[in-house]
């Protein structure tokens, strides 16, 4: 059923013409062409002589952390040596240091292989990027230590390790 009411052409329901008297469009640039895009067989062809030109451009975004990784990685690193020296039987009070080491050696490996990657993206600055590296490899070594000291610790209290 169509609306009696509306008739074909009806004026209210037309576009109304943009141009002025003289023909002119004020909306429309006066000064120059209409750019036109380059034939190509290709529909989706970027219109630029870029070679990347889809490329995502980060403006730095985050601070760096890198002071920080590095701390909780030397964190863990004390930690080792403090679990090694007892080990030893320099001392025994720091039988459980390399067990809460375990913590910010991890978490130092962790944030600083997320900090790399942010580098690598562009939304830290590059000039951080080498004290990030070291966070990196400081947390993953401080880890090892860590572990390895803890699993030492275990295999001599339940006799595992000869000459115990």
């Amino acid at each position: 059923m169509s609306n009696p009411l509306l008739q074909p052409n009806d004026p209210r329901f037309q576009r109304p013409e943009i141009r002025d008297a003289t023909g002119k469009n004020p909306f429309a640039d006066q000064n120059s062409l209409p750019a036109r895009a380059p034939e190509t067989s290709d529909i989706y062809a970027a219109i630029t002589d870029d070679v990347n030109p889809f490329a995502a451009q980060y403006p730095v975004q985050q601070a760096s952390r890198a002071g920080w990784l590095l701390f909780l990685g030397g964190i863990g690193w004390g930690a080792a040596a403090i679990g090694a020296f007892s080990f030893t039987g320099w001392f025994d009070a720091g039988w459980l240091s390399p067990l809460l080491g375990i913590a910010p050696a991890g978490a130092a490996w962790l944030l600083a292989h997320e900090e790399l990657k942010a580098i690598r993206a562009g939304a830290i600055s590059s000039h951080h990027e080498p004290q990030a590296r070291h966070a990196f490899w400081l947390g993953l070594t401080g880890l090892i230590a860590c572990m390895g000291i803890v699993v030492a610790m275990v295999c001599y209290e339940m006799r595992l390790v000869p000459g115990a």
